[in-house]
């Protein structure tokens, strides 16, 4: 059996200056060759063409005019594609007042992929052409031929005059229509068409059925007439028929009928 009383370990701190320097060199030889080659790689990955455009997103816009608003080619090379340029394309892509938002990113080495959030109709209007065109939530209006493959909203006549929107009108229809969405989302169904008298600022809604008018009146207390309504609604299930009207109008009550009928205190 054999006993070690001492060990030792090679310590840089024991190399004699020579050794220490020709160490501290290598380092630095390997350093500059590292930092050489990411050069190298950086250069070569700007000088590559981009083989790959992806564009996610769009349907009421062509890929062809996204590709025209980022003023980017199959010709261009990956350092079209650099950080800042991403930013400098998003910014074009999002002045096309179709387009809500988009995200512009690298995709793979040679690849770029741009990701468009178009704008949604809101709700629709006709136009004085006698057409159907839509309006987002901002009061862009949105043309029936690019925008006609979303799914149904409510149609508002009197929020147009022929060559803009009415944003105070707006503003109270996305009131009415949010307040309608969280209380029940049955109480939508009644809110197909809308009909807005400018001159007494006074709301209709035609039902899907076309059968019944929701007289709403001003769009005021609309949290309180929108719970008459849902609770008119959870009644009348059983019902059979449907009335000429529903005017929720008035303050505590529901009048409900054929004929108007007149009310001493207005909400």
């Amino acid at each position: 059996m054999s006993f070690t009383l001492f060990s030792h370990n090679d310590d840089a701190s024991d190399m004699n200056p020579e050794a220490r320097a020709g160490a501290v060199s290598q380092l630095i030889v390997i350093g500059l060759v590292v930092i050489a080659v990411l050069i190298l790689a950086i250069r070569w990955k700007s000088t590559q063409h981009v083989q790959s455009i992806v564009i996610e997103g769009v349907k009421a816009l062509r890929h062809e005019e996204i590709l025209a608003m980022a003023s980017l080619t199959m010709a261009d090379t990956t350092e079209s594609a650099s950080s800042k340029r991403l930013a400098i394309i998003r910014d074009k892509i999002r002045k096309h007042p179709y387009v809500k938002d988009v995200i512009v990113e690298s995709n793979g080495i040679r690849g770029l992929k741009i990701t468009v959030f178009e704008k949604q109709p809101y709700i629709a209007f006709p136009s004085s052409l006698g057409k159907i065109d839509y309006v987002d939530s901002t009061g862009t209006v949105l043309p029936y031929e690019k925008f006609s493959h979303t799914s149904d909203v409510p149609i508002v006549h009197g929020i147009h005059d022929g060559s803009k929107i009415d944003q105070k009108m707006l503003v109270s229809i996305k009131s009415i229509i949010e307040t309608a969405k969280l209380k029940d989302m049955g109480l939508q169904e009644l809110l197909s068409e809308i009909d807005i008298d400018k001159q007494v600022n006074e709301f209709t809604f035609i039902t899907t059925d076309g059968e019944t008018q929701i007289k709403f009146g001003t769009p005021e207390n609309i949290d309180r007439k929108l719970e008459k309504l849902r609770l008119y609604m959870l009644h009348s299930a059983n019902r059979q028929g449907h009335p000429t009207y529903v005017d929720i109008r008035w303050k505590n009550q529901v009048v409900i009928g054929k004929q108007p009928l007149l009310a001493s205190t207005n909400s």
